[in-house]
């Protein structure tokens, strides 16, 4: 999992672009990054949305979107529908690819591997 630091950076970075306010919850509803005290309230429609079958839904004016990584929900994104759609698409992507990038830098697999294929530089070599 990535650290509520980063989330929460990228959770503002993103609502300074945008403008939009924004959450990153668990899937138990528990928000870990937002922008807006309004946003946590939603504990109970996101563990619904957890539960779903849904990837994206909207309710209340608000839109909810799963992050996965692997195939396994992580998290659930809330934005406040007047953002509209793509501000959470573009939103969820981005947490998947930190999440991405997040087990890359840890997976001793990957790095074996890169290794054997002078995939890395010296710096990278000696940080790990």
């Amino acid at each position: 999992m990535i650290s509520n630091l980063i989330l929460q950076d990228t959770v503002n970075g993103i609502k300074n672009i945008t403008g939009a306010d924004l959450a990153v919850a668990e899937l138990d509803g528990k928000v870990i990054a937002s922008t807006s005290e309004e946003l946590a309230a939603r504990r109970a429609d996101i563990e619904k949305f957890a539960q779903s079958k849904e990837e994206i839904w909207e309710n209340g004016g608000y839109c909810y979107f799963k992050v996965f990584d692997d195939y396994q929900l992580e998290y659930v994104l809330v934005i406040n529908g007047k953002a509209g759609e793509m501000v959470g698409r573009l939103a969820a992507f981005q947490i998947k690819n930190l999440l991405i990038a997040y087990t890359e830098h840890f997976d001793k697999d990957n790095f074996v591997k890169n290794l054997l294929l002078d995939n890395l530089l010296y710096v990278d070599i000696y940080n790990r």
